[in-house]
């Protein structure tokens, strides 16, 4: 195990983060009555679980449930996405090991990763399987392939790594964004939700009548369009899935290729989970203007090397715009929050009682792989059935019948 223990920007904040995680657990009522039971049977005693999340309120409850219900928690978050305050209560009040920082570079992340897995966990939750590749890729972590029992992941793109790039096959892994719950409850209404506010907090600009181009059509894109339009903003779609695309069409979106969308457009958001998805040849396509937001996992999905190449100055505008003046030109692209999630690192994520389900979801998985991993096959795969119809349960008896 490493010797250090903690790594966050400041452990004096603590008393404002717990103001936060106990407004946050006053509105999630799925994760009170959990934790209410895992307190009494300790489900979790004596394993340590690794964690890779994004560090903010609502992953405070999930890190109290955890905790209470017995187990040895070390966390770390994304760049960008960290609440300096929740990190610090994590600290203090309930003993979580945690390596994060508001401004932490991706660099950061890698190692404090590394710090994580120092811990040797038995079970990790991840998400974008940034945890995954370091145990499957780096010699240094190369035992816990026999050590861990098993994992989650949270994510669809972490989802497609384990299945594409690295084949896991062993341990069992519940894909937790493999629900329909989730798929549907938190990425199609909660994401959609905190996309535009996070667009709107770090902009102040009007939505109505913009007109906005959504790269990515699955369940995040597709609930961020709708929340868009919603705002009465004039939504193109841009998707290559042909099916998808042809949903898009169907629910009423104008449908387009990136090419001839760009020079047309105000806003930007991309929201696929890949790598490059805006590079040089679509930044010389975009108006003056143009406002650019990335709502998928990572920044990368936003080339930033090619627009600084292209632009002859760089100026912080706003606390989460920058403005990239284009050399030789008369255009200037306004890149928020970085190209990191702009839902949480301009606002603060999803709605608190869509994740009351979505942290319901992680906690019963990994309380099925701490109970029965043997159970499980050794392959991703998504909760079991009857894990998501009892949190669709809990949610329909504490939202609808309560």
């Amino acid at each position: 195990m490493t010797d250090i223990t903690n790594d966050i920007a400041d452990l004096s904040l603590a008393p404002e983060g717990t103001k936060r995680i106990d407004w946050a657990r006053a509105h999630m009522p799925i994760m009170r009555s959990l934790i209410k039971r895992l307190e009494n049977e300790q489900p979790f005693k004596g394993l340590t679980i690794g964690i890779c999340l994004h560090v903010e309120a609502k992953t405070g409850v999930w890190m109290e449930a955890l905790t209470k219900g017995g187990a040895k928690v070390v966390l770390t978050g994304s760049p960008g996405s960290t609440q300096d305050e929740t990190a610090a209560a994590l600290v203090k009040d309930y003993g979580v090991h945690v390596f994060s920082h508001r401004n932490e570079t991706f660099e950061d992340h890698l190692r404090y990763c590394e710090n994580v897995l120092s811990f040797n966990p038995d079970i990790i939750a991840d998400n974008g399987a940034d945890l995954h590749e370091l145990v499957f890729t780096h010699p240094e972590f190369e035992h816990l392939q026999a050590k861990l029992i098993g994992a989650t992941e949270e994510t669809t793109t972490g989802a497609n790594r384990l299945r594409e790039d690295f084949k896991s096959d062993k341990w069992a892994t519940l894909i937790i964004n493999d629900t329909m719950s989730k798929r549907i409850i938190e990425n199609r209404f909660g994401v959609g939700s905190s996309v535009v506010d996070g667009i709107m907090r770090a902009t102040n600009v009007m939505l109505h009548g913009k007109k906005v181009v959504v790269i990515g059509y699955g369940y995040c894109g597709s609930g961020t369009a709708q929340r868009l339009r919603g705002m009465g903003a004039h939504v193109t779609v841009v998707e290559n899935n042909s099916l998808t695309k042809l949903e898009a069409h169907m629910e009423g979106f104008y449908t387009s290729t990136l090419e001839e969308a760009l020079p047309d457009t105000d806003m930007v958001v991309t929201i696929t989970g890949r790598d490059d998805v805006l590079r040089k040849q679509h930044f010389e396509l975009m108006r003056d203007k143009t406002i650019i937001a990335n709502a998928g996992h990572f920044q990368r999905e936003i080339n930033l090397p090619d627009l600084n190449e292209m632009s002859e100055s760089i100026n912080r505008i706003r606390p989460h715009v920058t403005a990239y003046k284009i050399a030789g030109e008369a255009k200037e692209l306004f890149v928020l929050s970085d190209a990191n999630l702009v839902n949480l690192s301009a606002g603060d994520g999803n709605p608190i009682e869509i994740m009351d389900l979505g942290l319901a979801l992680q906690t019963l998985s990994l309380e099925r792989i701490a109970l029965n991993a043997k159970s499980l096959t050794k392959i991703p795969q998504p909760v079991p059935y009857e894990i998501e119809m009892m949190v669709a349960e809990l949610a329909c008896k504490h939202w609808i019948n309560h």
